[in-house]
């Protein structure tokens, strides 16, 4: 990667770090104190996010499926599917039923970022769809991969789930 993508990976990856300190829900999660009802509603929300992300990759990996960008997108998507899997289980902990998890309203905040990912997998340049995806996704990664297990460990409906494979 030449020094202008790496500065500008850098700079997104710094503006995406303020607004960690702005989230109350991760903290509640991490510590054990998030009520289930809200993870039964971020279990619904993801599961609608997380199928639009998948279906959006797969057409940016069909979009340059011949050079080395459809690689990174079709494992993105094939992330997104592991993903999907693991949430119907944690979504099962929290008390929904598929039917109740399908049938969950979106809630317009939550359904903004999978909006702007289907726009951009139909008209985004691909090069710079890699750049904000591998700063997105490493701060979502680290906003929610360690977070999401160990304090609601203790829950013990919730004794085992994970949500990110």
């Amino acid at each position: 990667m030449s020094s202008r993508p790496r500065q500008m990976l850098e700079h997104i990856r710094q503006e995406l770090a303020l607004g960690e300190r702005e989230n109350r829900l991760v903290p509640a999660i991490a510590d054990g104190s998030a009520p289930l009802a809200v993870l039964a509603e971020l279990a619904a929300q993801q599961h609608r996010i997380i199928a639009s992300d998948r279906r959006s990759l797969l057409v940016l990996a069909a979009r340059c499926a011949d050079g080395p960008a459809g690689d990174y997108f079709a494992g993105f998507a094939e992330g997104e599917s592991r993903a999907l899997r693991s949430l119907d289980a944690f979504a099962a902990r929290t008390g929904l039923s598929p039917h109740e998890l399908l049938a969950r309203r979106p809630l317009p905040g939550c359904q903004a970022y999978p909006s702007y990912l289907a726009w951009l997998a139909l008209n985004g340049d691909p090069a710079g769809v890699v750049l904000a995806l591998t700063a997105n996704f490493a701060a979502w990664g680290k906003c929610t991969g360690f977070h999401l297990g160990p304090g609601q460990r203790k829950r013990e409906r919730l004794a085992s789930y994970a949500l990110v494979a």
